[in-house]
């Protein structure tokens, strides 16, 4: 360990013993989820760094960087003295971990549920290691409007209408397009949409070939990269052009951290998703959306 390192370790360790500051009064946080909930309990003043995918309100360009998530700096973080990490389940490296543990920093490392559940679950989690519980049930509460939004259309296409066949998309790039299958985040959102993944009976995410992309023939493709001529793009490709999707115009993108993340605004994003792969998404008659909405319509072509 060089000198700035140990300067830095023994540095954060007097600095917490000899601290009187409140207990999680400064927080590192390594996920964009995380951060996201943080600025939705109106607690964001605690945030002393936050990881890069953390782009809700643009945090990552207002607080001081700890690296990707799945990467952070030891230096960087401890020269920050946050009294709490609150990290994802991806958090890493776990050398990185174990070192920050070492010397004495708090850390809760939420563990993956990419469900609906999960997020209440993960708001409560984060509400009471702030102590702001109350805060956190009424998160829920204005989430909730989303949740009764999706069951009330789902219970209206059971019998009206048959599921489409959903292919996500991670990104286009080099050509070798990666696809989502089971047990990913995009999954349980097609299935919570009211769609059928045409990857399901693959795990994780997977690069296809022009023959398997094809063989799938999805109704609806989605992008999550955001860009202007997304159908264009789509179509090129030797996998894709000749699919339902591709013939019927039914190509859209849609942000990743919106509809991915599992944070509050995941299940306004499932709704906005159902109305892109359903012809007629039936929403109740008092339903609105509240945050700014993150999807690309299918221009070009």
């Amino acid at each position: 360990m060089n000198f700035f390192r140990l300067s830095l370790v023994f540095g954060f360790i007097f600095g917490s013993f000899f601290c009187n500051l409140q207990a999680s009064e400064r927080i590192a946080v390594a996920g964009g989820s995380i951060t996201e909930i943080i600025y939705r309990l109106g607690e964001e003043q605690r945030i002393v760094g936050v990881d890069s995918t953390s782009t809700f309100n643009n945090a990552s360009q207002k607080h001081p960087l700890l690296g990707y998530v799945r990467n952070i700096s030891v230096e960087g973080l401890l020269s920050l003295k946050p009294d709490l990490l609150i990290g994802e389940s991806d958090t890493g490296p776990t050398k990185a971990l174990e070192q920050v543990q070492a010397v004495g920093l708090e850390t809760l490392i939420i563990n993956e549920d990419d469900s609906i559940s999960g997020i209440k679950d993960k708001i409560r989690q984060v509400a009471k290691q702030l102590n702001v519980e109350e805060k956190g049930e009424q998160l829920i509460q204005e989430m909730q409007v989303d949740i009764d939004a999706l069951a009330y259309a789902k219970q209206q296409l059971k019998s009206t209408e048959n599921k489409p066949k959903v292919l996500f998309l991670l990104a286009l790039s080099n050509g070798a397009p990666i696809a989502s299958g089971h047990s990913t985040s995009a999954n349980t959102a097609i299935i919570e949409a009211g769609g059928i993944n045409v990857l399901a009976t693959e795990k994780g995410w997977k690069k296809l070939s022009p023959e398997s992309a094809l063989a799938l023939n999805p109704d609806v493709i989605i992008v999550m990269n955001r860009h202007a001529n997304i159908l264009n793009d789509v179509a090129e490709l030797p996998h894709f052009k000749y699919t339902a999707a591709v013939k019927n115009a039914a190509v859209y993108g849609i942000d990743g951290g919106y509809l991915l993340g599992f944070g509050p605004r995941t299940p306004q994003a499932i709704v906005e998703l159902g109305t892109m792969i359903h012809e007629q998404f039936p929403l109740p008659a008092n339903y609105h959306f509240r945050y700014k909405r993150n999807t690309q319509g299918n221009l070009g072509h």
